[in-house]
C-alpha cells in the first residue's frame, strides 16, 4: 500500500511533526507499506524531533511559505500567492507516485489535496480540536465562516477526516459516519519510559508559556497550596511571550521561593520523572501529547476538563482528577489532596502505567492500517 503524508515540514518543535514522523517511521516498517512524505518547507534551522527512517521517500516541494515573511506586510500577503505553485508541485509528484491513500495534517496542504487529480483516498487529520477557533479568533463572525468552510465545504473533498478525542466526535459530529477519531500515540517506546520519583517534592507543568495553557491560574491555585503545603514546590517548563505576565504574577502572589520557571528542556521526560504530580490548566488541546508522556512516567495526573483531551485520557479518581468549570479552588484542592496522600498517588501512579498501554504506538498503527483497510476494500 502507497501511503503519502502531506505535511508544511517535519521539522520544529510541535507535536503535528513529532507525531507525524512517529506514524510515518511505523508505518514504514509494515512490510506491505510504501511511505512518502511530501513537505512545502524543510526548515533547516529547526530541530528533527524523530529521526526520518530510510524506508520512507522523502519530497521537498520548496514552496517555502514563510522564507521572507519577516521583511514586509506585502511579503506576507505574497507568500499566500504561493499555493498555486504548491497545488501544481504537488499534483506532479502525486501522478508520479500514484498513491492509495494521501494523508493531510492539516496545514496548509489541507485546501489543495481535496483538488488533487488522483484516484487515491484522501484522508484528513486535524491535530486541534474542531472547536479551536472560538478560542484563536477575536471575531466569533469570522470563526464561525472559517467553521463552516472548513467542516462543511472543505471537508467533501475527503473520505474520512480523522479526529484526536472521542469527545471532540461526539460534541460536534455524533451522527457524521464521516467523522472518526484515533487517539495520538505516546511519543516514546514504553521500554524507554522511566518511573517518577516518590519522594520528589515537585508538581510539574509542561508547555508553551502562551494564554491558552493558562499557567495565570495554575499559579494562583499555587498560592491556596503553598500555604497547606510550604515544603512543595511547583516547576513550570516551557517558554513563551506569556513569561513576563507569569513572573509578575509569582512576584505578586510571594512565589518566588515556590514556583520556577524552568524555561525550555530538550528532556521533557527527565523533567516529569523527576516530579510527583503533573498539572495541565489548558483553556483548550488538540489532545495533550504532554499528559501521556506524564502518564507514562506514572505521574497522578490533574487537569482542568477543557476541549478536548483530559476527558480522553484521565479516569476520574483511577489515575487522576478532572476538575470542572476550570475552578482554581478545587484545583488547589486536588493537588493539596496528592500531596497529604502518598498512598493516593502511589495507586494513581500504579493505574496510569496500565492505562497507557492503549496509547502504545503498536496499537494506534493497528488503528490506522485498519482504517486504510477497509477503505481501500471498499474502494
Amino acid at each position: 500500500m502507497k501511503i503519502v503524508y502531506t505535511i508544511n515540514s517535519i521539522r520544529g518543535l510541535g507535536g503535528i511533526q513529532k507525531v507525524t514522523l512517529l506514524k510515518a517511521n511505523a508505518l514504514a516498517d509494515i512490510p506491505q507499506n510504501k511511505v512518502y512524505i511530501i513537505v512545502t518547507d524543510d526548515w533547516k534551522n529547526h530541530p528533527l524531533l524523530h529521526e526520518l527512517s530510510a524506508k520512507i521517500t522523502f519530497f521537498n516541494l520548496q514552496i517555502n511559505y514563510y522564507k521572507d515573511d519577516y521583511k514586509s506586510k506585502f511579503h506576507q500577503i505574497i507568500s499566500n500567492f504561493k499555493i498555486i505553485n504548491h497545488y501544481l508541485n504537488l499534483q506532479k509528484v502525486i501522478s508520479q507516485i500514484s498513491p492509495d491513500i494521501i494523508i493531510s495534517v492539516g496545514q496548509s496542504e489541507k485546501y489543495i489535496v481535496p483538488l488533487l487529480h488522483t484516484n487515491a483516498i484522501k484522508i484528513r487529520e486535524i491535530h486541534f480540536n474542531s472547536n479551536y477557533r472560538c478560542y484563536t479568533y477575536k471575531s466569533k463572525i469570522i470563526s464561525t465562516l472559517l467553521n463552516f468552510l472548513d467542516f462543511k465545504i472543505l471537508s467533501k473533498g475527503y473520505k474520512k477526516i480523522v479526529l484526536l478525542t472521542k469527545e471532540d466526535k461526539e460534541t460536534f459530529f455524533p451522527h457524521n459516519n464521516k467523522y472518526i477519531y484515533i487517539h495520538n500515540p505516546l511519543t516514546f517506546q514504553s521500554s524507554n519510559i522511566v518511573n517518577y520519583d516518590i519522594n520528589s517534592n515537585y508538581v510539574i507543568a509542561v508547555g508553551r508559556l502562551t494564554v491558552q495553557k493558562d499557567f495565570i491560574s495554575l499559579i494562583k491555585a499555587w498560592s491556596l497550596v503553598q500555604k497547606k503545603c510550604p515544603n512543595w514546590k511547583l516547576k513550570i517548563v516551557g517558554e513563551g511571550p506569556e513569561k513576563i505576565s507569569l513572573e509578575k504574577e509569582i512576584k505578586g502572589l510571594n512565589l518566588c521561593n515556590s514556583v520556577l520557571l524552568a524555561g525550555y528542556s530538550n528532556n521533557v521526560r527527565k523533567e516529569i520523572s523527576e516530579s510527583s504530580i503533573f498539572v495541565l490548566t489548558s483553556l483548550y488541546e488538540g489532545f495533550g501529547l504532554v499528559l501521556l508522556e506524564a502518564m507514562a512516567c506514572g505521574l497522578p495526573l490533574v487537569a482542568f476538563a477543557c476541549q478536548f483531551g483530559p476527558k480522553d485520557i484521565i479516569r476520574e479518581g483511577i489515575n487522576g482528577f478532572l476538575i470542572e468549570n476550570r475552578s482554581i479552588e478545587n484545583l488547589s484542592k486536588k493537588i493539596i489532596l496528592l500531596i497529604q496522600n502518598r498512598q493516593i498517588r502511589e495507586n494513581m501512579s500504579h493505574q496510569a502505567l496500565n492505562q497507557i498501554k492503549k496509547f502504545d504506538l503498536s496499537n494506534v498503527i493497528s488503528q490506522w492500517m485498519n482504517l486504510f483497510d477497509s477503505l481501500v476494500t471498499k474502494k
